[in-house]
C-alpha cells in the first residue's frame, strides 16, 4: 500500500489528478502518433498506454505518464492480438495496458489484458492485402473448391479434399503458395489437420487441383 501510495503522491504533485471512484483519463500527449494515458481508479485500477520501451519474460517496460512502468503478464492475462505474446512485442510498440497497480513495488502494475495496437494496425494491413490477393485470384478464372480435408500429408503439401457433393480431389499446394485462417490471416500450417474444411483455390485436372491459394475455414 505504500508503494502505491507513494507513486499516486509523485504523480499528483507533477500535476496529475486521480479519480477517487471511477476511472477517468487524466491526462493526454502524443507518443509516435498515439496519445499517452494514464487512468488509476478505485482500488488501484489502471488503463495505460505508452509505448514499449523493453520486453523481458512475463512482462513489458511501458513509457507513458511519470516514466517508465514496469507491467508484470502473468498467464492468466488476456494478450492481443489473438495468437500474440509478450515476447513477441517490440520496443516502440504502442499497446494499452488494463490492470491493478502493484501495492508492493513502485511504478508496477499487473495486467489483466494487454493489447499490442501497432500489431494489430499490421494485422489489419495483412489482412486487407490477403483478402485482395484472393479476389484477385479469383478474378483471373481458378476454380474455388470448398470440403472436408483428410489423408494429410503435412511435409509434401498434399491432401484429399472431398467437397459437398462427395467428389474427392487430390490436392497439391503449388510453390510459393498463399496460406489463409478463417480470419484472413496468414495461416501457420502446422495447425492444419484432416476433419478441417478448407477451401482452395487452383487449377483442377479431372480429379486432381493444384492450388496457389489455401484458406482453412476451421482455423483462426
Amino acid at each position: 500500500m505504500t508503494a502505491a501510495l507513494g507513486i499516486l503522491g509523485t504523480l499528483a504533485f507533477a500535476g496529475v489528478a486521480f479519480a477517487q471512484t471511477t476511472a477517468t483519463p487524466v491526462a493526454t500527449a502524443p507518443v509516435a502518433s498515439q496519445p499517452q494515458v494514464l487512468t488509476v481508479g478505485a482500488a488501484g485500477k489502471v488503463l495505460l498506454r505508452g509505448t514499449v520501451s523493453a520486453v523481458s519474460a512475463g512482462s513489458v517496460t511501458v513509457k507513458s505518464w511519470g516514466g517508465d512502468w514496469t507491467v508484470n503478464v502473468p498467464a492468466t492475462a488476456e494478450v492481443l492480438p489473438q495468437g500474440s505474446t509478450v515476447s513477441g512485442f517490440q520496443t516502440g510498440d504502442f499497446v494499452g495496458v488494463q490492470g491493478t497497480i502493484d501495492q508492493s513495488t513502485s511504478w508496477t502494475v499487473t495486467a489483466s489484458l494487454i493489447r499490442d495496437w501497432t500489431a494489430r494496425q499490421a494485422l489489419n494491413q495483412e489482412v486487407k492485402a490477403n483478402v485482395q490477393a484472393v479476389r484477385q485470384t479469383e478474378a483471373a478464372g481458378p476454380k474455388t473448391i470448398q470440403g472436408v480435408l483428410s489423408n494429410l500429408d503435412a511435409t509434401a503439401q498434399t491432401f484429399t479434399l472431398t467437397s459437398a457433393n462427395g467428389t474427392a480431389y487430390t490436392v497439391s499446394l503449388s510453390s510459393g503458395v498463399k496460406m489463409l485462417a478463417k480470419n484472413w490471416t496468414t495461416l501457420d500450417f502446422t495447425k492444419v489437420k484432416d476433419g478441417d474444411t478448407v477451401r482452395v483455390y487452383g487449377t483442377v485436372a479431372s480429379s486432381s487441383i493444384t492450388a496457389s491459394i489455401f484458406r482453412d475455414v476451421s482455423v483462426r
